[in-house]
């Protein structure tokens, strides 16, 4: 497959990044990233960078190679993520832009590679005279394109009148189950928390064959998103750990072999009868400053006043240009009809044959993980942990 090996990379990423938080922000926290979203603002990034600040974009991104990532990023903002509202299925929209200082101008080739390649629209925005105006403008550019999701992506001071570019990006996806839970079998039930004891919660169940497979020490459902007419599938894999208390170490098996250890569709297409399959309905919201992150995690030229080099992306700065922070948040809602899920980056720069199956049951009671994944490229585009699925923040 043409982008597999930088899925499988992104894959990866996604469980570093989701195991990073999970340990630095609080295991008993629920949490949700968009891996894709962060991934595609390090692209761009990286389409303006030369030397050792490319070279650990790239390293930094995976064995795969800048092309491929490049080529990742590129399929899905052109096509994977790109709205056919003519051919049903899921809603889905993604969209790319670049912010730039109208005393700037970006080199001809970045704006070219940005447009043509991300679809990334380059747009000329007072931010030396007014820069507070730009801010609103962006936070709106985002709440639009995440259908008011994601509102105040950029806070009150993160752009100031010395801000000579900003690239951002939004995404948004709405999704009905293949098959929706009866709402009438909604019911309440105990959910176990990792602190000990336990919230009442709402859990849809159903009696249906279900796409699951057992695993040492887990367990994973596979729940499709009803199709279109066009070349795109997609699911949520929900990874259910054997322990009430298992998360952690769960996150942690996955992290350390993502390729061996993440389900495809290929290998969750059959499915089997189930005695009970009771999941929560939740939503997570999860807002995070991910310079930090993602220096701690081994990406550190783009943040180096010093050393940070992207020269290849504005004409005539008359200072080099650094990465000051990368905004991200993400929104995802799960209940009897589907998904609702939206994030968006900002990055901010600055200058300085088989046998009959056995039946299954997936009572998903206390802490797990869960991916949305684009089913033919094995692309993760939301991930998050539930930990206490009574808190919808």
């Amino acid at each position: 497959m043409e982008h597999a090996a930088a899925a499988r990379d992104e894959a990866a990423f996604s469980l570093r990044v989701l195991r990073h938080i999970a340990s630095n922000d609080g295991s008993r926290a629920n949490l949700a990233v968009s891996p894709l979203s962060l991934h595609a603002a390090l692209v761009l990034l990286g389409a303006g960078a030369r030397g050792a600040t490319l070279d650990q974009i790239v390293a930094f991104l995976g064995p795969a190679g800048g092309p491929a990532h490049a080529a990742l990023a590129s399929h899905a903002a052109l096509h994977m993520l790109a709205a056919d509202h003519s051919a049903g299925g899921p809603t889905v929209r993604f969209a790319n832009g670049v912010w730039v200082d109208a005393a700037l101008r970006l080199k001809d080739a970045y704006a070219r590679v940005a447009a043509e390649h991300y679809r990334a629209e380059a747009r000329p925005a007072p931010f030396k005279s007014m820069p507070e105006d730009v801010r609103l403008q962006i936070n709106q550019w985002i709440a639009s394109a995440t259908a008011g999701r994601i509102k105040d992506l950029l806070p009150p001071g993160s752009i100031h009148g010395g801000t000579p570019a900003v690239l951002a990006n939004a995404l948004y996806f709405k999704g009905a189950w293949e098959r929706k839970f009866d709402a009438s079998l909604t019911l309440d039930g105990a959910f176990y928390l990792p602190t000990g004891g336990h919230v009442r919660v709402p859990f849809m169940s159903s009696t249906s064959k279900q796409h699951i497979a057992s695993r040492p020490g887990y367990k994973v459902l596979r729940l499709p998103y009803a199709r279109g007419r066009d070349h795109r599938a997609f699911s949520m894999y929900v990874y259910l750990p054997d322990a009430h208390d298992g998360l952690p170490g769960l996150l942690q098996k996955l992290s350390s072999d993502p390729a061996a250890s993440l389900e495809s569709s290929a290998s969750l297409m059959a499915e089997v009868p189930v005695r009970a399959l009771r999941v929560p309905r939740f939503t997570v919201s999860y807002k995070t400053r991910a310079a930090a992150m993602l220096r701690d995690l081994g990406l550190a030229l783009p943040f180096d006043p010093v050393r940070a080099d992207f020269g290849d992306m504005v004409e005539s700065a008359p200072e080099p240009l650094v990465v000051s922070e990368v905004y991200h948040e993400c929104f995802v809602e799960v209940n009897e009809e589907g998904t609702e899920a939206a994030a968006a980056t900002a990055a901010v720069v600055a200058f300085g044959c088989a046998r009959l199956p056995l039946p299954e049951d997936f009572v998903a009671d206390h802490p797990f993980m869960f991916l949305i994944q684009e089913d033919f490229t094995g692309v993760v585009v939301f991930a998050g942990q539930v930990v206490d699925p009574s808190l919808s923040r």
